[in-house]
């Protein structure tokens, strides 16, 4: 369906399209002399963010919105993000999209808002890339929210990450930087659009920036944590194997003597003497004890933390 966003000032206008069938992308084709073949290839739902410019002077933008209905099993780009296409020119927006965007909408009611009515053309698509950018920042935090548990699970030692949370999570971060990338590099291929009007670009690509920067930092923590946790692992298999050894040592020297004497020799000195069995019990009781006093000496019952850990 194809209509028009009526706006006060009639120097350029803006077309909006949801969903359009075979007979929007012809009267897309024909009436707004819009390419024809881009026109079908902005409907293919595996696109990412790009630019190009057409024959007939349009610029090109395809841009992805987050999609609020999205949870956090959500791992494709498909499944997190929504697509819309925009052909822009000097007097004319056109956007092209499969469902109802959140960002679009409150646009359109700022247009009727003769306080944040655009102006002229370039803030109008300013306004409706700003929009789509700042998509993004809710999920970001929830994706901040998200580290924080893990991090006071692994501090904690309560328990350690499970492995398909922090496959979700790691796939989030990577399908969200990607996107984030892309938009950067065609809003910088889009520049010359903005030949008067550089500091609106200039306000895209910083929030944009921001957005990147933070998923950057939260993606840098999170393969620290998990350095971390597996080093907290590691500490805990080697008090494990720490404590058989002193075990498996301790025993050594007993086992030794009791097989010793457990060998079926004729002639074994204090073999039948009573003083003789007292003697080699006492002896292997002094071994264990001067093997428990030196393991305490070195150190060896004390479990080692690793650093940062409570």
């Amino acid at each position: 369906m194809i209509n028009q966003i009526p706006l006060p000032e009639k120097k350029f206008s803006w077309f909006d399209v949801t969903a359009p069938d075979d007979r929007d992308i012809n009267r897309l084709s024909t009436e707004f002399n819009l390419p024809f073949l881009l026109v079908q290839d902005c409907l293919k739902p595996e696109h990412l963010p790009k630019y190009e410019e057409t024959e007939d002077g349009f610029h090109f933008l395809m841009m992805r919105a987050f999609d609020k209905d999205s949870d956090d099993q959500s791992t494709t780009v498909q499944e997190l993000t929504r697509k819309i296409a925009l052909f822009i020119s000097h007097e004319r927006v056109v956007t092209i999209h499969r469902v109802e965007l959140p960002s679009l909408t409150k646009s359109m009611n700022r247009c009727e808002k003769p306080d944040d009515f655009p102006k002229n053309i370039y803030m109008l698509v300013h306004q409706l890339l700003l929009e789509t950018i700042r998509t993004y920042e809710d999920p970001i935090n929830r994706l901040q929210d998200n580290y924080d548990d893990f991090e006071t699970e692994v501090l904690s030692k309560k328990t350690d990450m499970g492995m398909i949370k922090v496959y979700h999570f790691r796939r989030q971060l990577f399908v969200l930087k990607r996107i984030l990338k892309q938009t950067n590099d065609g809003l910088y291929r889009f520049r010359e659009f903005w030949e008067k009007h550089h500091s609106m670009l200039q306000d895209l690509r910083e929030n944009l920036d921001q957005l990147y920067f933070q998923l950057d930092e939260i993606s840098d923590n999170f393969e620290h944590l998990l350095e971390l946790q597996i080093m907290m692992n590691d500490q805990k298999a080697n008090d494990v194997m720490r404590t058989l050894t002193v075990f498996s040592t301790v025993l050594l020297p007993l086992n030794f003597i009791a097989s010793f004497y457990g060998m079926n020799f004729t002639h074994l000195p204090g073999l039948d003497s009573q003083q003789a069995l007292a003697g080699i019990s006492a002896l292997m009781v002094g071994v264990w004890a001067l093997c428990l006093l030196y393991f305490r000496y070195r150190g060896w019952f004390k479990t080692r933390r690793v650093d940062g850990a409570n």
